[in-house]
């Protein structure tokens, strides 16, 4: 029987479905239930635990009347019959198969653990910069891989925050290894996030394949304001970017972008005219993540230049860099690679480049197919300006476009 201090959670995973009049459709445990307008409060407001008592309270200023607040009590109990809402929420790795599950699949964890070079690297910077002295702030902690090494480095107090279903396992191999006492693990994203106490060092693996396209820039201006000692040091703290041209097989071209020779291939399979999907795909430079291993056959045509430094320590808002890109042999331009290395501490770095990864990797290369093919002799410029937008969104053009 549920009581006003009856603490509950929302499963981890859930499917939704959003109607106009804002009833919302679930599929969980096979099958698919239907709720109230109050639903997607109350999921928020049990995505940590909470008590009925607590919930009512947060959603107090919604619920105008009466009638308003037997809509959400009738809504409360249909999501714990249907085992949404629950006391005892499931631990462990999910069943969802991927890619769905995100950081509560086997999977996912498998592959950034089997990787030898990026955890390590990790690893080694924080034995470089913790001292006994510091309190770590770990964003998106994942196994807590980083938050436990960060404690065997010997942190006074390591925060590890993760709003994935991965932090509850962190909590146990923190336990098995010892440092449980040390590591306080937040459920939540870090923007929501409040510690007892400033950290003088953190910590992320939010780093995209594109560097800033999980927003690290973001996630970490914000701690730097709020969660962190003035002079707190970062790992990584700065990213040097490069770009160089290279010349994709059709087979990767033609996945990303629409090609003549696709629309003539199409027209003799099916019978019909798509030419329209081509002049609409005309004039698009299409970004996309391939693996390093793939990137490293494709033939180079020019050597990488710097493109842009960024810095976790400093207060720009927007990144952007333009780069002239002369090539290196006769053939023909198709796209470019970007790839980056950071730094990681004073004496430890990463680099991404294709050529630095292979199939343990857990990384992808961040790569464009240029709107056009150019056929260039040794020494002929290609000038691209790259552009990140904020909030994880980066564009590559010409120059001058």
């Amino acid at each position: 029987m549920l009581k006003a201090d009856t603490s509950l959670r929302r499963v981890p995973e859930l499917f939704m479905e959003l109607e106009s009049a804002n009833l919302v459709r679930i599929h969980h445990d096979r099958r698919v239930w239907e709720f109230g307008q109050h639903t997607l409060a109350l999921l928020d407001a049990f995505y940590t635990p909470t008590s009925i008592a607590e919930c009512l309270q947060r959603l107090g200023p919604r619920l105008k009347g009466r009638r308003a607040m037997e809509e959400a009590l009738t809504t409360l109990s249909m999501l714990v019959s249907a085992g949404i809402l629950t006391e005892e929420p499931p631990t462990g790795f999910t069943d969802l198969m991927f890619p769905t599950g995100g950081y509560g699949l086997a999977h996912l964890n498998i592959r950034i653990l089997e990787d030898p070079i990026r955890k390590a690297t990790f690893i080694r910077a924080i034995n470089e910069v913790v001292t006994p002295d510091d309190v770590v702030l770990d964003l998106g902690t994942g196994s807590g891989i980083l938050a436990v090494a960060a404690a065997k480095a010997g942190a006074r107090h390591v925060y590890a925050v993760e709003p994935a279903r991965s932090g509850d396992l962190a909590a146990e191999v923190a336990k098995a290894n010892g440092v449980a006492d040390r590591i306080s693990f937040v459920k939540g994203w870090s923007s929501t996030t409040e510690l007892p106490e400033l950290a003088t060092v953190l910590t992320t693996d939010i780093v995209g394949n594109d560097a800033l396209d999980m927003v690290i820039w973001e996630s970490v201006q914000d701690a730097r304001k709020r969660l962190l000692t003035p002079d707190a040091r970062l790992i990584p703290s700065s990213f040097e970017t490069y770009l160089y041209l290279v010349d994709m097989p059709e087979s990767a071209v033609g996945q990303q972008r629409i090609l003549p020779q696709q629309i003539k291939r199409w027209q003799s399979r099916y019978g019909i005219d798509f030419s329209p999907m081509l002049d609409a795909d005309r004039g698009r430079v299409a970004g996309f993540y391939e693996r390093p291993e793939t990137v490293q056959r494709w033939r180079r045509m020019s050597t990488a230049q710097p493109l842009s430094r960024i810095d976790l320590r400093q207060d720009a808002r927007v990144f952007e860099g333009e780069v002239t890109l002369a090539a290196s042999r006769h053939g023909t331009v198709s796209g470019a690679v970007l790839y980056f290395e950071a730094r990681m501490s004073p004496g430890v770095s990463m680099s991404t480049a294709p050529w630095d990864g292979d199939e343990l990797s857990h990384w992808f290369t961040a790569c464009w197919a240029l709107d056009s093919e150019i056929e260039v002799v040794p020494g002929d410029e290609v000038r691209l300006r790259y552009r990140y937008e904020g909030d994880g969104r980066a564009s590559l053009a010409p120059a001058g476009d």
